[in-house]
């Protein structure tokens, strides 16, 4: 991967942020969240616009919105690099056993980024808030497995 790598995810977050499309997927995943039992809620979004501003390495582009005050429940996926930022909301992280301040995204700052490596466990804690956050992987939408800690259960996002 090029060592400007967040530089360049920080550009296509900004990108994202301003799409039309992006803004409403958003508000339909926060309304879809209040009426789930589900801890959270998500969309991927297309990639090919995209595609020539980031490195080959990632494939897919996630949205997610998680329901406040309710963990995610510890999962770790065996296929993808994931990195995430927060883009709406207040709450924390746990990865592998180091908690964090979840900050909100700032394309100048790459402190705002987590980047959660292959087989690493990890949750989401909201506090007051929903979150609001956008997920870059490696590997295709249809081919991101989840595994959670807990059960070993595992499910693909994107059947």
């Amino acid at each position: 991967m090029k060592k400007d790598y967040l530089k360049d995810l920080a550009e296509a977050t900004k990108i994202l942020l301003e799409e039309p499309d992006v803004k409403k997927i958003i508000m339909k995943l926060k309304v879809q969240i209040q009426k789930s039992t589900e801890p959270f809620a998500w969309r991927t979004i297309e990639i090919n616009n995209l595609k020539d501003r980031l490195p080959p390495e990632f494939q897919s582009i996630w949205v997610f919105v998680l329901k406040r005050n309710f963990p995610s429940v510890a999962h770790y996926h065996p296929n993808s690099i994931q990195h995430t930022v927060m883009v709406d909301g207040k709450g924390r992280v746990k990865i592998n056993k180091q908690y964090k301040e979840l900050k909100l995204f700032n394309p100048k700052n790459d402190e705002c980024w987590c980047i959660i490596d292959k087989n690493m466990p990890h949750e989401f804690y909201p506090k007051e808030s929903e979150i609001v956050v956008i997920s870059f992987h490696t590997c295709l939408s249809k081919e991101l497995i989840e595994i959670r800690c807990d059960t070993h259960e595992q499910r693909l996002y994107e059947p």
